[in-house]
């Protein structure tokens, strides 16, 4: 089976990955975001520093400061360097456990020791603390964002797929998730990788059921469930129901179930004449005049419009004295479609179920004539 053009996916075009990466004004943002979150956290740990431990009486708290501003620092700062060594191994494809435990843990001294340092201050221990977590969790996102740019830009790193919404995850969770793999695999688009993504699903399950079909009837032509197992263990079951679907005669199938689903033979209008139904008969001739060819023209072809049009005409005839405009507005038509239906229906044309089409077709089948019985024998 072969897709036209438009009905195939489209590719999508992606820049260059060997091209440089352009920074958004963000990321230049993130950087100012974790120095002041870093500055605020040194600041909260010489605070600490200057107050907790027990300094001399005479040394002047700037002296304090200075003492423990290298130490306060290096925490704060250890946590970001130890973080970036771990980023750079991990460009390199190894996990670095060592260091990112190290910047875990130089990370969580300080923020102890700002929470613990300020406890009789739950605002400063809040503030404090909070502004050294929130700079670490900046560093790692902001770092770990610029390396996966980086592992991209060298082919590493798979693209990424498109958005498909919360909705459609809830509503398909097997074609989104076939459909991201598609996309990801060949650079589709949201849409065309959901269509194809159903076809492939519905083929899959359509091959599936078959080959269960197909095992069952190589099971059934060996007597020795042993030769059983053999046989249908060698074949290929899912080849042999994919050349099957290939080799399916779909026109042939359509027009055997067609041919049973059509209705039973119904009378079959004459061209002329001037004479009722006959019971006996199963021809009914043309009961009035026959309409002019602009008219005849008019009666619908397709058998949703002409049973409205029988179903219309059958109304007119149970109501004779309605006003023909009063008729119309009721069934929302035009007042020109009633009285085509009417004189239409007046010849007897809209007595048989079927459309005119049909019914000239049956005559041309006859050659013209309508269908003879004989008579009966008493």
């Amino acid at each position: 089976m072969t897709l036209d053009e438009h009905d195939r996916p489209r590719r999508v075009d992606l820049p260059d990955r060997a091209g440089p990466v352009r920074r958004p004004p963000v990321e230049h943002a993130a950087w100012i975001f974790y120095a002041i979150a870093a500055l605020g956290s040194t600041i909260g740990q010489i605070w600490v520093g200057v107050q907790i431990p027990p300094w001399p009486d005479t040394l002047h708290w700037w002296w304090r400061a200075v003492f423990v501003a290298p130490f306060a620092i290096v925490i704060d700062l250890g946590g970001a360097v130890t973080a970036a060594f771990a980023d750079w191994r991990q460009r390199l494809g190894e996990a670095a456990y060592g260091w990112r435990t190290l910047s875990a843990a130089t990370v969580t001294v300080g923020v102890t020791t700002n929470i613990v340092g300020h406890a009789d201050v739950a605002y400063l221990a809040v503030v404090f603390g909070g502004l050294g977590v929130f700079a670490y969790a900046i560093w790692l996102m902001h770092s770990a964002a610029r390396r996966r740019d980086a592992l991209r830009a060298t082919g590493k790193l798979a693209d990424t797929a498109p958005v498909y919404g919360l909705t459609q995850w809830w509503r398909e969770p097997a074609v989104t998730r076939r459909a991201r793999s598609l996309a990801l695999a060949q650079r589709l688009p949201l849409h065309e990788s959901l269509a194809l993504a159903r076809q492939q699903l519905r083929d899959e399950k359509r091959r599936t059921a078959l080959a269960t079909h197909v095992e069952r009837l190589i099971r059934s032509r060996h007597d020795d469930p042993v030769r059983a197992d053999i046989a249908a263990t060698t074949l290929d079951l899912d080849a042999v129901a994919a050349d099957l679907t290939a080799h399916a005669d779909v026109p042939g199938w359509a027009r055997v179930i067609g041919a049973d689903l059509r209705p039973p033979p119904v009378p079959v209008p004459a061209v002329g004449g001037d004479v009722d139904a006959d019971p006996d008969r199963d021809v009914v001739t043309v009961a009035g005049p026959m309409p002019p060819a602009d008219v005849l023209r008019r009666v619908p072809q397709d058998q949703a419009s002409y049973d409205r049009w029988r179903q219309l005409w059958a109304d007119l005839k149970a109501d004779p004295d309605i006003e023909l405009a009063a008729f119309a507005q009721r069934h929302g038509i035009s007042l020109r479609q009633v009285q085509w239906i009417r004189r239409t229906g007046a010849s007897g044309l809209l007595d048989s179920p079927l459309t005119l089409i049909d019914r000239i077709a049956q005559l041309a089948a006859t050659n013209g004539h309508a269908p003879h019985h004989p008579a009966s024998t008493s």
